[in-house]
């Protein structure tokens, strides 16, 4: 089946991104050592390679371009095709990886999303890559508000979307330098260098969340809520996280410590008397921490942690893979012992350090 493209609309009323743009945005990140850049041959990836293409140019810095076959749509290999091919065309670096195993029934999106990280973060750290640089763009962070909205979420969900951030598991740095720009900007840019890019169907297909918000979106900002007003509420709600992990980083210093590089301790006093988000904060990232799991431990699981440790005959519980027992005016956590990991063996005894801790209120 033929890659089914689209030529780029020159939008005459939308703002340009500039090769001098993008430079002054990788400086300002300190991006100064070779990096990766994650392509799937739509708009915003295409234009995130090609931007950075002249970037690496100008700077003397080597990058590759990484795609991820999915599998999940039967034109996939195809558009790998064309994507290698393409970047022959530009002499850029690339290189293919494929997602194993059986595909899920339900909750696609997810597991395409986590399937990509995991690949992607894994090649940069065998090939001791820094940087893994993402294509998100203004739009993919107003659709991400609207969608942790209707979740539910609180400051910390609804402003997560951060220019920079290291993954936990690979220590690898994800970076999202168009975070700033709009989907018609790139395309723009795509218009000025008569680049043609891949037309992907589920962004259409209302079967999947994101689609349905996107039309959502559409509609709130025909209805006067622009982009410039939404991207102002989200900064403004990231300026008040900020503020929170500030003042919650101080007390993490004074409340937690570590012992015999294996056990967490808390003050309890001091943890008790915080305001009830910091304690969830605390307890859910020191939980995730602890367990190894790469994952958040369910809210009700922490709250009852909150509830129980409180309470004057607590003695101790096991919950997200943890053992949490109570001495004195302490609370110490260690990871369960004999808990069987994924490869059917005991999971090894794991050391804690300060700057794994700290790196939690980051």
């Amino acid at each position: 089946m033929a890659v089914k493209l689209v030529k780029p609309i020159n939008y005459r009323s939308t703002a340009n991104i500039t090769a001098l743009d993008f430079q002054n945005t990788m400086r300002n990140l300190k991006i100064c050592k070779d990096f990766a850049v994650a392509i799937s041959g739509g708009p915003d990836s295409l234009a995130l390679v090609l931007l950075s293409d002249q970037y690496a140019k100008d700077n003397r810095l080597k990058f590759t371009a990484i795609s991820v076959d999915h599998s999940l749509r039967s034109d996939s290999k195809n558009e790998i095709k064309w994507i290698e091919r393409l970047m022959r065309k530009y002499k850029i670096k690339f290189i293919s990886l494929k997602v194993k195993g059986q595909k899920p029934k339900s909750n696609v999106m997810s597991y395409a999303r986590d399937n990509r990280y995991s690949l992607l973060t894994q090649h940069c750290k065998k090939s001791k890559i820094t940087f893994l640089l993402t294509a998100h763009h203004l739009d993919d962070e107003i659709e991400n508000f609207f969608m942790r909205l209707i979740r539910g979420s609180g400051i910390k969900g609804l402003s997560s979307s951060s220019v920079k951030h290291t993954h936990r598991k690979s220590g690898v740095k994800i970076i999202r330098p168009l975070l700033s720009y709009s989907k018609k900007t790139l395309i723009k840019y795509l218009a000025h260098k008569k680049q043609k890019y891949i037309f992907d169907p589920t962004n259409n297909d209302k079967r999947h969340d994101r689609s349905r918000i996107r039309l959502l979106t559409s509609k709130l900002i025909s209805e006067g809520l622009n982009k410039s007003r939404l991207a102002n509420i989200i900064d403004n709600l990231k300026k008040a996280e900020f503020a929170i992990q500030s003042s919650l980083s101080g007390h993490v210093k004074t409340l937690v410590r570590i012992r015999d590089k294996s056990h967490i301790v808390i003050r309890l006093k001091g943890f008790i008397k915080l305001p009830e988000e910091f304690q969830f904060r605390i307890a859910a990232n020191i939980l995730e921490y602890v367990s190894k799991k790469n994952k958040k431990p369910r809210a009700k699981s922490v709250l009852n942690v909150m509830e129980k440790i409180a309470l004057k005959d607590f003695r101790g519980m096991t919950v997200h893979g943890c053992t949490i027992v109570k001495k004195e005016n302490e609370i110490i956590l260690f990871q369960e012992r004999g808990r069987i990991n994924k490869t059917g063996k005991k999971q090894p005894l794991v050391h804690f350090t300060k700057k794994g801790i700290s790196d939690l209120f980051i």
